[in-house]
C-alpha cells in the first residue's frame, strides 16, 4: 500500500514517522514525502480552497497508484484528484481543511479524515496571554521602553491603571472547544464573570463551565474583553461589524483568533480610531498573508500577529498522530 505524504516545515517527515511508530499498519505502508515548504512558502487562495500550497509536479505522477493522501497545508484539488484512481482515503491536519476539494472528494466516494480538536491547547493558551497582555498594556510599556521612555507615571497614575483580570468580564464569542479551554484556563484568574454568545449550544452545557449564556448584544455591551471563537461558514461572514462594535464598553478590548473573515475590518479600523473597542488583538485578517504593512500597524492600539496562535508542537503533533490512527482503523475495519 502506497501513501502520499505532503509535508512541511511545521508538519515534517520526523513528526509523521514519530506519529505512526507502534501502529503496525504503517510498517507495511510504503510511504512518499514532498515537501511543500510552508511556512518558508507562503499559502495561496483562489476562488473555491484557501490557505494552500501547490504540490510539485511529480506528485501528479507519484499519486496514481497511491492508496492515501495525507496534506496539512498542501493543496488538494481537482486535478490532483484526476490522477488518483486508486486513492481511498484522504487525511488532513487541520480542524477547517479549506485547502481541500471536499466535493471532488464526495464525489468519489472517498472519506476525508480531519482534526477538530488538534489546536484547542495552543490557541487556548494563546488566547489567555493576549488577555493578560492587552489588559495590563504591556505591549505599550514595550514599545516606550524600547524608544528610551521610562513612563512608569502612566501606569502608576490611578485614573490610567489597568485592572486585574479578578476585576474584568469575558465575553466569549461562540463556545465550542476552544472557548470552553479558555474558560477553564481562566479559573485560577477568578475573573469577576465569563459571558458566553452561542445560539448552538444549550444553557445546561454553559452552566456546567460556570459561564452565562446571553444575547450578543447583551455580551458586547457588558464584556471588558470580548473574544470570538466562532468557526468560519460563509454565512456568519462580518458577523461583527459597525453596529457591533458602537455597542463595546468604553475601554474594552476586542481579541480575534479565530478568522478574519468574521469581522469587518474597515468597520474595526473605525472603532479603534474612535477608541472603542479601546484595543484590539488580532491574529486572523480577511486576506492572508497581507503584503506590505496591514492598515491596522497605522493604530497605536493594536497588536498584530501573523495568525500564529495555533504554533505549538502539540497542535502538529497531535494532528499526526490521530490521523495516523485514524487511517489504520479504518483500514483495519474494512477487512473486517
Amino acid at each position: 500500500m502506497k501513501a502520499i505524504i505532503f509535508i512541511d516545515c511545521f508538519f515534517t517527515r520526523e513528526v509523521f514517522e514519530r506519529a505512526i511508530l507502534g501502529i503496525s499498519f504503517w510498517q507495511n505502508t510504503h510511504r512518499v514525502y514532498f515537501d511543500v515548504g510552508w511556512p518558508r512558502v507562503p499559502f495561496s487562495c483562489d476562488e473555491k480552497l484557501r490557505e494552500f500550497v501547490p504540490y510539485p509536479e511529480e506528485a501528479l505522477h507519484e499519486i496514481q497508484d497511491a492508496v492515501i493522501l495525507i496534506t496539512q497545508m498542501g493543496l488538494v484539488d481537482e486535478q490532483l484528484l484526476s490522477c488518483a484512481s486508486s486513492l481511498r482515503v484522504v487525511g488532513c491536519l487541520r480542524s477547517g481543511p479549506v485547502n481541500v476539494d471536499r466535493e471532488a472528494l464526495a464525489r468519489r466516494g472517498i472519506p476525508l479524515f480531519v482534526v477538530l480538536e488538534r489546536s484547542v491547547e495552543a490557541v487556548a493558551e494563546f488566547t489567555i496571554g493576549l488577555f493578560i497582555v492587552a489588559r495590563r498594556k504591556i505591549l505599550q510599556a514595550c514599545e516606550e521602553a524600547k524608544r528610551g521612555v521610562w513612563s512608569q507615571d502612566l501606569y502608576f497614575t490611578h485614573k490610567f491603571a489597568p485592572p486585574s483580570l479578578l476585576e474584568t468580564i469575558v465575553g466569549l464569542i461562540g463556545f465550542g472547544c476552544i472557548a470552553r479551554r479558555v474558560t477553564e484556563l481562566l479559573k485560577p484568574f477568578r475573573v469577576q464573570e465569563i459571558l458566553a454568545y452561542d445560539p448552538y449550544v444549550d444553557q445546561e452545557i454553559m452552566t456546567q463551565y460556570g459561564v452565562t449564556k446571553t444575547a450578543l448584544e447583551d455580551l458586547l455591551v457588558n464584556s471588558d474583553i470580548v473574544s470570538l471563537h466562532v468557526r468560519y461558514t460563509g454565512s456568519n461572514r462580518k458577523m461583527l461589524g459597525e453596529r457591533e462594535f458602537c455597542l463595546m464598553k468604553p475601554g474594552s478590548i476586542f481579541i480575534n483568533t479565530a478568522r478574519g473573515e468574521l469581522v469587518d475590518e474597515e468597520a474595526l479600523y473605525e472603532a479603534l480610531k474612535r477608541g472603542r473597542p479601546a484595543f484590539a488583538c488580532i491574529d486572523t485578517f480577511c486576506h492572508e498573508p497581507w503584503e506590505g504593512r496591514h492598515p491596522f500597524a497605522e493604530l497605536d492600539n493594536v497588536l498584530l500577529t501573523p495568525h500564529i496562535a495555533g504554533a505549538s508542537r502539540s497542535t502538529v503533533e497531535v494532528g499526526a498522530r490521530e490521523v495516523a490512527e485514524r487511517i489504520a482503523a479504518y483500514f483495519g475495519d474494512q477487512h473486517r
